[in-house]
């Protein structure tokens, strides 16, 4: 057998340039991948997005650079790019649960409700155990007016998930839209218990008690979602509104100096104020008020000056 050394040298040189490109390829794209990752955890997502599109030129049909790059463009809220690469990570990897349950999160962005479900819907065969997707699915369906499909993901979420605290409160709206106050109560109350800061189910919660009658108890949850929130001025007005209801004028007189001192146009809470004050004695200073609400648009203000201040 003939052996031609020089001939073998061209052959391994080849092989040996080869496999370092290659090493090579693969050790940028690892240095970018982790960067990006860094990035993106700091906040710096168009940092990670850079980052991972050097991954890509690197490594083409890496799907989870383009499923991590879609993500970084979600967060920059770059819906059409971050469903275009959520496509791509698909088109690598069709069992990657998780881009179609974030693709369809974006197409709720865009709202594209019909492409989400379906995504949601492929999310769920994929991966029946995925609570996030339950929800999500459940709100396009209260988006769409379907009230029935909707709860019963809402539900499906809450199984999954008993600590699901959105779950719980968007359930006990459509509780409450339903009219079935008492179950809506039950969902918030459920939500208050897990995370006594949930200032949205103080504030639910406080409607569908007013709406059952316990005024007192819409109250005392105007109350903490105040302290939860301070500077929310519209709770102020409902707090204050709910005085008048139960003739705690002094302290709806409380509630709505804060509106006004907030929002000093705020017709409709100088003409609440005006009518706590005549109902205390005061008549000039709730007559002003009435005045001042007139002034500012509120209309009916000038039948209640005709009625307390002549």
């Amino acid at each position: 057998m003939n052996f031609y050394p020089f001939e073998f040298f061209k052959k391994f040189s080849f092989f040996l340039i080869a496999a370092l490109l290659f090493y090579s390829c693969s050790s940028s794209a690892l240095l970018y991948f982790e960067s990006a990752d860094k990035k993106y955890i700091s906040g710096d997502y168009a940092g990670a997005i850079w980052d991972l599109s050097r991954v890509i030129e690197f490594e083409p049909n890496n799907f989870n650079a383009f499923f991590k790059r879609g993500k970084a463009y979600s967060r920059i809220e770059k819906h059409e790019l971050a469903i275009k690469d959520y496509n791509k990570a698909i088109d690598l990897n069709n069992t990657l649960a998780q881009a179609y349950l974030n693709r369809g999160i974006e197409f709720i962005n865009i709202e594209n409700y019909r492409s989400a479900l379906e995504d949601f819907d492929k999310t769920i065969e994929l991966n029946p155990k995925t609570d996030l997707a339950y929800f999500s699915r459940g709100y396009v369906w209260s988006l769409l007016g379907n009230t029935e499909n909707a709860l019963k993901d809402y539900s499906k979420a809450i199984e999954l998930n008993p600590l699901y605290i959105q779950a719980y409160v968007n359930r006990g709206n459509l509780k409450s839209y339903k009219n079935d106050f008492n179950g809506a109560i039950e969902d918030y109350t459920k939500a208050i218990e897990i995370n006594p800061n949930e200032a949205n189910a103080f504030i639910s919660r406080a409607g569908d008690r007013a709406i059952t009658g316990n005024i007192n108890g819409a109250i005392e949850d105007l109350s903490e979602a105040i302290e939860i929130h301070p500077s929310y001025n519209e709770l102020y007005f409902q707090r204050g509104e709910l005085r008048i209801i139960i003739s705690d004028y002094k302290k709806a007189i409380e509630d709505f100096n804060i509106v006004i001192k907030n929002d000093s146009a705020n017709a409709t809470a100088y003409f609440k104020r005006g009518i706590s004050l005549i109902n205390l004695g005061n008549k000039k200073d709730g007559c002003s008020d009435l005045v001042r609400a007139g002034e500012f648009g509120y209309i009916h203000s000038y039948e209640e000056i005709q009625k307390y201040c002549r």
